[in-house]
């Protein structure tokens, strides 16, 4: 093996390994949410109308729930669809003031699922 073919050789594998560690790092990934409206543990003083949630790529968001402190669901207007986006606005109603708690649960374009909760406080103005 000549001396080009060598460092050729080892050019490939250090390639081949990167390929591989790169890929092994995007199956791995976790899904996560980067913000939200309320902010993460924030508390307001207006109820909002709206949840946003800021994700960090594009996901499919599977579900969304809002529960009061005292575990009371809370009417959401979310119907999971098969769209990917960053970004999702989900209309909500009837929250008055206390303490209520998001959660989510999404999917990555490569099929890799996580859910994950935040509170946000609604106060008296």
């Amino acid at each position: 093996m000549t001396k080009s073919n060598k460092v050729f050789s080892r050019l490939k594998s250090v390639v081949l390994g990167a390929v591989i560690f790169a890929s092994a790092n995007s199956v791995f990934a976790h899904i996560q949410l980067e913000s939200a409206t309320p902010a993460i543990n924030a508390s307001v003083t207006t109820a909002p109308s709206n949840i946003t949630l800021n994700f960090a790529d594009e996901v499919m968001l599977m579900g969304v729930k809002v529960v009061d402190s005292q575990k009371n669901s809370i009417p959401v207007g979310y119907t999971m669809d098969h769209a990917t986006k960053k970004s999702f606005d989900i209309p909500v109603s009837g929250l008055t003031q206390g303490k209520y708690m998001v959660g989510w649960s999404a999917m990555g374009k490569d099929g890799h699922s996580m859910k994950g909760t935040y509170i946000f406080t609604i106060e008296s103005k």
